[in-house]
């Protein structure tokens, strides 16, 4: 007898890999989500995120992962990732098991309250032929009227993830999860669409532009978020907050015109240089990462030959370059300059190609809690921008637990722009402009 996972575990699983932006290909997926560990096999990888999967199993004991099991390790772990005062940990918001229980009795299968027009209309096409059709209907008669409609200064977040996510998206990831038709033929055939309107009605041209260009799109979240509410006072109702998916209408950024990380000149009495293999460098970075004040939030306390291996794997490539600070002379800090654009941070906000981005750790225990912090990081966005004349920002991604360090990167120019959900924390965007 073939095993089938229920439905509504699987868009628990989709919605959890999705909001914590966790890579995902085809073949074996293993993820943790809170004190549980969850097995598959990822048979359809969608653009849109509409994932196939496999029978989706407790790790431990091959059993079956049930809904309700699910749904009360993505509650734990997103709770934890938050903020104790965070609206998703007051009582009063309930919890997604709340909503769980619920659906149980009135058969839906996602928290997120979906378009009829999706759920409805677009589960009756069976065939590429007619998923053309109905694109092409959706555009005619719901897109494009919805679009001319929109006030001229409405957010563009909230507009994206009504108009866009929920609706032309949705039904053609679904179409692409049945089988139905070619995810990526519907997706040329709506950008081509958009493209359309933009030309025939001016009014359009703040969003579809926004659509069309963005490395980025405002989807909603249901299952992870500091923001998160699923009660309204005695009645279960799941309130959604905004987060970012990729941008699947957007054509991929050639990340061989984007140069590799600049090496940025600090001054003031900072300096920096990038790690030496044939030196005592990888011992330094390894007795930092396992001194209890770095351990704590960088989870890093590697072996020596580990973090070797993995300061040789950054040397090499572009994606991140493994540094030393000094401050007067003295080694202090450990600092990772990397390109958001060949980062797992990329998924998470509306980069730009040229965007920069930095880890720090100050190593030496003594020289924590003197305000050195704030002053590299000052001094390194400063030192980035004057690198890269192309570079118009530098972003930071410290845990939301790490008031401290939100504090720093606060107090050296950064702004806190949003919270993004990432494999195993959430974390604040911080953002250094030109």
């Amino acid at each position: 007898m073939t095993e089938r996972t229920d439905p509504r575990t699987a868009v628990l699983l989709r919605r959890w890999l999705a909001e914590t932006h966790t890579p995902v290909a085809e073949g074996p997926l293993k993820v943790t989500i809170g004190p549980l560990r969850f097995s598959t096999e990822i048979t359809y990888r969608s653009p849109t995120g509409a994932h196939g999967f496999g029978p989706i199993r407790v790790a431990d004991s091959g059993a079956l992962a049930e809904s309700a099991l699910l749904a009360a390790a993505c509650s734990a772990d997103a709770r934890g990732r938050a903020t104790a005062d965070a609206p998703i940990n007051a009582e009063s918001s309930g919890t997604l098991v709340d909503w769980l229980l619920q659906a149980v009795g009135n058969g839906a299968v996602d928290p997120l309250a979906g378009d009829h027009e999706v759920d409805v209309l677009a589960d009756g096409v069976s065939s590429a032929d007619e998923a053309r059709r109905w694109l092409a209907t959706h555009v005619e008669g719901t897109l494009t009227p919805a679009l001319r409609n929109v006030d001229g200064k409405a957010d563009l977040a909230d507009v994206t993830a009504r108009l866009l996510s929920v609706r032309s998206l949705a039904a053609i990831g679904r179409f692409g999860l049945r089988g139905v038709a070619d995810e990526q033929e519907l997706l040329e055939l709506l950008t081509a669409a958009l493209t359309a309107i933009r030309d025939t009605y001016p009014e359009t041209e703040r969003i579809v532009r926004h659509w069309l260009t963005s490395t980025t799109l405002t989807d909603f979240a249901v299952l992870n978020g500091s923001g998160l509410r699923y009660r309204n006072g005695d009645r279960v109702e799941v309130r959604p907050v905004h987060h970012e998916v990729p941008n699947p209408l957007r054509a991929k950024v050639n990340d061989t015109d984007v140069p590799g990380v600049p090496i940025p000149e600090l001054g003031e009495g900072w300096s920096l240089r990038p790690v030496r293999l044939d030196s005592d460098d990888p011992a330094l970075v390894h007795r930092w990462m396992n001194a209890e004040h770095v351990a704590t939030n960088w989870n890093q306390a590697w072996s020596l030959r580990r973090w070797t291996d993995e300061l040789g794997t950054q040397l090499a490539g572009e994606h991140s370059m493994p540094c030393l600070v000094s401050r007067d002379g003295r080694e202090v800090a450990y600092v990772e300059l990397y390109r958001v654009l060949r980062d797992k941070l990329s998924a998470c906000y509306p980069f730009e190609p040229n965007d920069l981005g930095v880890h720090i750790a100050i190593g030496e225990s003594d020289a924590v809690g003197r305000g050195l912090g704030s002053s590299l990081l000052a001094a390194v966005a400063q030192g980035l921008l004057g690198a890269d004349q192309d570079c118009r920002r530098v972003v930071a991604e410290p845990n939301v637990h790490n008031g401290a360090s939100v504090a720093a990167f606060g107090k050296g120019g950064f702004g806190r722009a949003r919270e993004v959900g990432l494999p195993g924390k959430n974390s604040a965007l911080m953002i250094h402009p030109r």
